[in-house]
């Protein structure tokens, strides 16, 4: 449930209690094999294949077998049980991953991810198209800190790198089947070939379906329902026994409703019949969320004598489709829904070199990536909601003028803010109030903008005003009654408004970059890296006036008003009808007054950019073993994050483009196996420093727009890693993650009405938990019959943390989760299956808040699934 910020620790400590009675444990743990001691897990994390445990970074590696028992089917799934990790995404066509407190929360494509996403070694430069369903997955390999050596440009936060599993020399087919609640169905079907003595290939074909866990009680369509199929290729060919040459290509297609977003405002719940988030909910806009996307890649990889070379040629490319209601209500007075529409390509080749000596490891390498795309955002109102927007405003603006005082109105919070607009808005929608009649809203906001835009003193002229009369001297609440004759009307019949802005880009990098690890003794090695990135972006944005407003004049005699507020006369004003109404009468054009919340009073739109960006990323690493079992390492290293364009809007006083990113990281580290490789212990220390971080905003006034500001933040923290093989039988681990944030420097968005109050200075980050742990245990025992039974629990805890950047106050409470399962594998390990239960206690977790519909007041918030259960079944033949 939502509760007040303010959580005690005795709660949390009744919390944690929960784990007397069961095993609980979650933890991103490196395989599941074990029989006394811990299993050894390969990484590629420094472009080499390596053991775990030697290489001086901070990564939790989780294999495939892993990901399966602990239910785990997408990155936001994983990111739960990793420690320092986060991806709280409720839609997958709009992604967000953090880590240590890093990430970048656009949802447009005017800037990169802060965090690389890469798949097979091949960089995805789109949040839409990075989340693919982890199945037949070798391992996923998560990064932590700036990578910017290694991995390149938009790595600030880390890295995390999907490997999906190559064709082996054998003949298998396996066929894994689940089935669960809310209409769970999902196959995957891997079918494994050796085609020759040299050439393997490997066919996977993956569905899931789910249902929607809650009912919409305002429409036929459903929202939170998932419907994927995604089907892999590979071959692998070995010409020669130095060669080997791997083809890999997926087509995956998205057809689903997009995700669940319900009001958390009390008084649009009760309108809507009774809508919670945690239980139905009411929406009025379709939710859609498609997609269609193709890859494909060509590994090649040839030892010699001293090196060996690698060469990856990569192509890719999605459609995609999101709509969202953005008000998470069906109230027709709040109508605000979302599209976006986009289509990317994207080409990138790598060339790299490795080799080692005795004393010295060493890579080089080269890449060029090349990015075209197109984006469209569709954004849709009625003149109904712009009246909510406008009350909102209103009340925000002067809470008097509603007869709240505005030291009561600073004290509440933002949803009682929210619902007490809401409450005004009803009432105006139910036959007025004497000083707020239905239309006054929008009436007081357009006359505001129209003085403060010159086109009030135009249109005086045009009435034949006498000269030195300007709207400045006239009485201001008499002429929004003016303005009503057209307003009001147009307002009651929530004319439909839809406004669209159209972005392209041409994206292209190419980097140049060279690590060295020399061994100074044999206990001591000294890394030093260094990447030198140059970006170009060519960048598109249009927009022009789509809708019109009602121009219209009651008529009758208005008061001009004196320097010392008294009246000094009266200006005689005819009844003008809009043209739209009235064409045989003398009228006003509505089309003079066009307005749009992305244009910023340019009626039409158009703008190419470019811009360029250059960076050194480095790495020193120092590390020492202190013996077979210990290894410690000190690491200062650099990220790097190109800049980008703001995708929305053009503003006086706001640069277009904004700057790149930074970050520097300071860690000391610890990976140790210990007890005859019985118990593994990792930690790391971090201090980060976070200089022209790219931050989405909700700003501007009075009409709001989506910006992007760069400010500056530090963090530190720490993470610890334990898994130990208690027996034979028995596997415990558990992780915990501390990370305090906040903002240094927080640019203030004069040109859009922000002030020194709206600095974040101080504040922690968003969507950044200060706490985090995590246990696990599995218990694994034969049968007489020689069968295989595993128990398995696993426990998350998490802290509570900032849910919205506009409101550091809007808190998402701290939550726990339990998952568990009971396995059984034949003797002949020819059958599987297994009963599970994600969330088993089936508490109510709210993921996060806010988002576009806090503009006109009605945020939503979005909830983690509910109590999930099922069955798999797994055959191998």
């Amino acid at each position: 449930m939502m509760h007040d910020a303010d959580q005690s620790w005795k709660t949390r400590q009744f919390r944690l209690s929960t784990l007397s009675g069961a095993i609980a444990f979650a933890t991103a743990i490196s395989g599941t094999a074990y029989a006394a001691e811990i299993e050894e897990v390969v990484v590629t994390a420094q472009k080499r294949a390596e053991n775990l445990q030697e290489v001086p970074i901070a990564i939790s590696a989780v294999t495939g077998e892993n990901m399966k028992a602990m239910g785990i089917k997408n990155l936001t799934d994983l990111g739960k049980s990793t420690p320092g990790v986060e991806m709280n995404n409720d839609t997958p066509l709009q992604p967000t991953y953090n880590i240590r407190g890093i990430q970048t929360s656009d949802f447009t494509v005017g800037s990169d991810p802060a965090v690389a996403v890469y798949i097979d070694g091949v960089y995805n430069g789109r949040g839409a198209g990075a989340e693919v369903p982890l199945a037949d997955i070798e391992r996923v390999e998560v990064l932590k800190g700036p990578q910017g050596t290694l991995f390149g440009r938009n790595a600030t936060g880390g890295a995390i790198h999907i490997i999906t599993r190559k064709p082996q020399a054998d003949d298998t087919t396996e066929l894994n089947i689940t089935a669960g609640n809310y209409g769970r169905q999902s196959v995957d079907l891997l079918v494994n070939r050796q085609l020759s003595d040299n050439l393997y290939g490997r066919i996977t074909a993956s569905t899931n379906r789910r249902d929607s866990f809650a009912d919409n009680l305002a429409g036929d369509f459903t929202a939170g329902n998932q419907d994927t199929q995604t089907y892999r290729a590979s071959l692998l060919w070995e010409p020669t026994p130095d060669t080997e040459v791997l083809w890999r290509a997926e087509y995956g297609v998205m057809d689903q409703g997009s995700a669940l977003r319900s009001s958390i405002v009390p008084t649009l719940q009760a309108m809507d019949g009774g809508s919670d988030v945690f239980e139905d909910y009411a929406l009025d806009t379709p939710t859609i969320e498609d997609r269609d996307s193709f890859g494909t890649s060509l590994t090649i990889t040839s030892d010699f004598d001293n090196f060996t070379f690698t060469s990856i040629t990569a192509f890719s490319k999605f459609d995609a489709h999101l709509q969202q209601d953005e008000d998470g209500t069906a109230n027709p007075d709040y109508m605000f829904g979302s599209a976006n529409f986009d289509e990317q390509e994207q080409f990138s080749q790598e060339f790299r070199l490795n080799g080692a000596t005795d004393t010295l490891k060493w890579t080089l390498g080269l890449s060029y990536s090349q990015e075209k795309l197109e984006h469209l955002t569709d954004a849709y109102f009625t003149s109904g909601s712009l009246e909510s927007f406008a009350v909102y405003e209103g009340l925000k603006g002067n809470p008097e003028a509603f007869g709240i005082p505005q030291s009561v109105f600073d004290q509440m919070t933002t949803t009682e803010k929210e619902d007490l607009a809401a409450q005004i808005r009803s009432t105006m929608a139910a036959g007025g109030i004497p000083a707020m009649p239905e239309g006054a809203a929008v009436s007081t906001f357009v006359y505001d903008l129209l003085v403060q835009s010159g086109q009030a003193d135009a249109l005086l002229q045009q009435l034949g005003a006498p000269s030195g009369v300007t709207a400045s001297m006239l009485d201001r609440n008499q002429m929004i009654a003016q303005l009503m004759a057209g307003i009001a009307p147009w307002v009651m019949a929530d004319i439909p408004w839809t406004e669209s802005v159209f972005n392209t880009g041409d994206y292209r990098s190419a980097a140049i970059y060279g690590d060295f690890t020399w061994s100074l003794t044999d206990r001591m090695d000294l890394t030093i890296g260094a990447r030198y990135t140059a970006d170009e972006k060519d960048f598109t944005i249009e927009s022009s006036y789509q809708n019109t407003l009602p121009i219209a004049l009651a008529g009758g005699a208005v008061d001009l008003i004196g320097p010392d507020g008294s009246v000094i006369g009266q200006l005689p004003i005819p009844a003008v009808p809009s043209c739209d109404t009235a064409a045989s009468a003398p009228c006003i054009p509505a089309e003079r007054f066009g307005m749009a919340f992305n244009n910023n009073g340019i009626a039409d739109l158009y703008q190419e950019l470019d811009d360029s960006w250059s960076d050194i990323s480095g790495r020193i690493v120092l590390d020492y073993r202190w013996n077979d079992e210990i290894m410690t390492y000190v690491s200062l290293s650099e990220g790097f994050k190109a800049g980008g364009f703001n995708s929305f809007s053009a503003a006086e006083g706001i640069d277009p483009s904004f700057d790149q990113e930074d970050v520097t990281n300071l860690e000391i580290g610890l990976k140790s196996n210990l007890f005859d490789n019985r118990v593994q212990l990792n930690a790391a220390v971090y201090s980060y420093e976070y200089d022209n971080l790219q931050e989405l905003d909700l700003v501007g006034k009075p009409i709001p727009n989506y910006y992007l500001r760069n400010a500056d933040a530090e963090g530190q923290g720490m993470e610890l890693e334990v898994v130990w093989a208690a027996s034979d039988n028995l596997l415990i681990a558990g992780n915990y993650s501390h990370l305090e944030t906040e903002y240094t420097r927080y640019q203030i968005l004069e040109a859009a009405g922000e002030t020194e109050e709206d600095s974040l200075v101080g504040e922690p980050r968003v969507g950044t938990p200060e706490n985090k742990f995590n246990l696990m245990a599995e218990y694994n025992f034969e049968l007489a019959s020689g069968a295989n039974v595993v128990l398995r629990g696993d426990y998350n805890w998490t802290d509570e943390r900032v849910g919205t950047v506009d409101d550091p106050t809007r808190v998402v409470d701290d939550y726990q989760l339990l998952n568990l399962r009971l396995g059984w594998n034949s003797a002949s390990d020819r059958y599987s299956a297994a009963l599970w239960v994600q969330n088993a206690t089936d508490e109510e977790i709210v993921g996060g808040y806010g988002g576009t519909g806090s503009a006109i007041g009605a945020s939503p918030a979005w909830r983690y699934m509910p109590r999930m259960y099922g069955a798999d079944f797994t055959v191998r033949f």
